[in-house]
């Protein structure tokens, strides 16, 4: 799972992370609620770290994704003066080999319909798509664990076998 692409080091999130993940993760908050996750082994939380900064992130949920029973990729972020340099890529590596590792035989994804460059980019990768998914998504409070937002999109499932990768 870890690893080094250039001078980007792959590993996995640590605590001390937390203050630079809010740019990536969309609000410190889901950030906060990622690495929780990442605690309780519900998923894995990985970090792309350049120059001692956190440069970009990428998350696998080993149940209760969009497209059961294949863990589920999502999350993926890299700041936009990182971007183009192969970080994106090496994330979804490094998150296919820990589902790989796991014993995964496929990793699912899901991208919103009218995202065309990030469908083309996981195309590139290799994941195909299987079908419409109406996501439901939740906000919740770290603190509490309460939902304080939640709603639908409209996204694509994609799906790619791990045969080899590991």
């Amino acid at each position: 799972m870890p690893g080094t692409v250039g001078r980007v080091t792959i590993r996995a999130v640590l605590d001390t992370d937390l203050d630079c993940l809010g740019e990536l993760a969309g609000s410190r908050d889901r950030a906060e609620v990622r690495l929780q996750a990442a605690r309780r082994d519900e998923e894995v939380m990985l970090v792309a770290v350049a120059a001692d900064r956190v440069v970009g992130a990428v998350s696998v949920r080993w149940r209760d994704g969009c497209d059961p029973p294949h863990p589920w990729l999502y999350g993926l972020a890299v700041v936009a003066s990182a971007r183009r340099r192969g970080i994106g890529r090496a994330l979804v590596e490094a998150g296919e080999a820990a589902g790989a590792a796991r014993g995964a035989d496929a990793m699912s994804l899901d991208v919103d319909v009218d995202d065309e460059a990030a469908a083309a980019f996981y195309a590139r990768l290799g994941y195909v798509v299987v079908r419409p998914h109406r996501h439901r998504w939740r906000a919740i409070d770290p603190a509490t664990g309460e939902v304080t937002g939640e709603g639908t999109a409209s996204t694509w499932i994609m799906r790619r076998r791990l045969r080899g990768i590991g």
